[in-house]
């Protein structure tokens, strides 16, 4: 089959809230989603039809979000999403380009990023209504898990930390395949950030203005990395001999001014000198009605706790794999997308925790003994040598008897991105999928062969179960 155009390649994201949504590749870099349209599509209770947007004026008009939580919890009304996303995408298109589409329509590939959680007769029925209701004659289902691999330089052996709103998926990859009988979810997320904020440190904010607070650039989680830091620059007088940071209280007395006032003013000052958000005492963001809120560390809390639950996790899911090759490279690639990732800190904070919970290294007193072995000149030769040796090679083995070493790694690192992806370096990274999902859609639609996905004749001969055959 001859290579499609890259300007007809589709690719579809669907998530919980939004999906991401892009017709046509660049061909010499790849760019942010085109359109982030709502999950969501309008069903008239009384005709049973679905409409494309909601209308006040009729009052049987029902909201449904098909997907939740990853989860298709309504097929029918995804079905129909995925077919108001095609329509609008094409006539989106159409509108801006009459001479865009002198292609037929079906040669339009489609790809569709999947969950996990996607039952064999939803991905069958979805294949079907591409086939037979859009007319498509290319599908490819792409998992989540793999395409954020592909997009983290093809990754062979990673695990990925999916944290949505009130779900998160641990998915080990070994080998280019997802491991789903190994998968593992919890059943909370960033919404559980929200929830502790409100019930132990800002009370006095409404979830609406936590959300805000949380998706603003001064909510951080503060790692042990940038704590160390302030301390070494008090240490080095680099936070030191600033003006604004000495108080005079006769000044303020004198003033007649209100003290609450001056220290506002003074933090302000502070922001505007590019203090760090880390060294100010309190910091401001706005909230959707366009109050200017003031808050204190409480902007610092709140994550701890979901940390410490996925860290714990991951160690559980991850101890399944038996190969000890492959497990350590996949702690070596620990890729944390969603959301939540997006938030200054939190990457490292998670990776800190999993390196307390899980790194094994060698106990102070073998290394003392060790080295001393090393330093001892009558242990390199003879008898001494042999002596020293078997002594330490015996150490070393009931240090590994007592420990479960397939189990326990003994380095865990974040894996890099690719940075050479301009728009998306400012874009950010907790929508990487997408970015995966674009390099393989390039490699396989542009491809003589086809047998990464399924084609019309493929269809036509064995119907929706063809969508098993496919090699990816």
């Amino acid at each position: 089959m001859a290579p499609f155009r890259l300007d007809s390649i589709l690719i579809i994201d669907p998530k919980s809230e939004h999906t991401l949504v892009q017709l046509g590749l660049n061909d010499e870099t790849f760019m942010i989603p085109d359109y982030k349209i709502p999950s969501c599509i309008y069903k008239d209770t009384i005709t049973e039809k679905y409409v494309s947007s909601a209308d006040e004026s009729n009052p049987n008009l029902k909201t449904i979000y098909p997907i939740v939580d990853g989860e298709i919890k309504d097929l029918d009304a995804f079905l129909q999403l995925l077919k108001l996303i095609y329509g609008s995408v094409l006539a989106d298109r159409s509108k801006n380009n009459p001479n865009a589409f002198d292609l037929e329509l079906s040669n339009i590939p489609l790809m569709l990023l999947t969950h996990h959680s996607w039952s064999q007769y939803q991905l069958e029925m979805i294949a079907q209504f591409v086939f037979e209701k859009l007319k498509i004659n290319n599908l490819m289902f792409l998992p989540l898990s793999i395409a954020t691999a592909y997009a983290m330089i093809s990754l062979q052996n990673c695990c990925v930390i999916d944290i949505g709103k009130n779900r998160t998926d641990i998915i080990p990859i070994v080998d280019y395949t997802a491991m789903n009988h190994l998968t593992s979810s919890l059943s909370i997320g960033g919404n559980f950030i929200n929830d502790t904020l409100q019930k132990k440190y800002l009370t006095n904010l409404s979830m609406e203005q936590i959300e805000c607070l949380k998706k603003s650039n001064i909510f951080e989680v503060l790692t042990d990395d940038v704590m160390n830091k302030r301390d070494r620059d008090d240490l080095n007088g680099e936070n030191q001999g600033r003006n604004d940071d000495v108080i005079n209280i006769a000044d303020i007395v004198t003033s007649g001014r209100d003290t609450r006032e001056i220290l506002e003013e003074r933090e302000r000052s502070k922001k505007e000198k590019n203090v760090s958000n880390a060294e100010l005492e309190y910091n401001y963001f706005w909230d959707t009605k366009g109050n200017n809120i003031k808050i204190g560390k409480q902007r610092f809390q709140g994550c701890e706790e979901l940390i410490k639950t996925i860290s714990r996790r991951v160690g559980i899911t991850l101890g399944q794999i038996s190969d000890p090759t492959k497990l350590k490279a996949v702690w070596d690639n620990i890729v944390i997308i969603g959301g939540t990732s997006a938030i200054v800190g939190f990457k490292e904070a998670l990776l800190n925790r999993l390196i307390e919970d899980h790194l094994i290294t060698e106990p102070e007193n073998e290394i003392e003994q060790r080295e001393e072995a090393e330093k001892d000149p009558a242990a390199t030769t003879g008898t001494n040598k042999k002596k020293a040796a078997k002594a330490f090679h015996n150490m070393i083995a009931a240090t590994v008897q007592s420990i479960d070493y397939v189990q326990t790694p003994t380095s865990i690192r974040l894996a890099k991105y690719a940075e050479y992806f301009p728009e998306w370096k400012k874009y950010g990274y907790a929508e990487i999928q997408f970015l995966g999902g674009q390099v393989v859609a390039k490699q396989v639609f542009t491809h003589s062969r086809d047998v990464y996905y399924v084609t019309r004749e493929n269809y036509d001969r064995s119907g929706p179960s063809c969508i098993w055959d496919v090699e990816f």
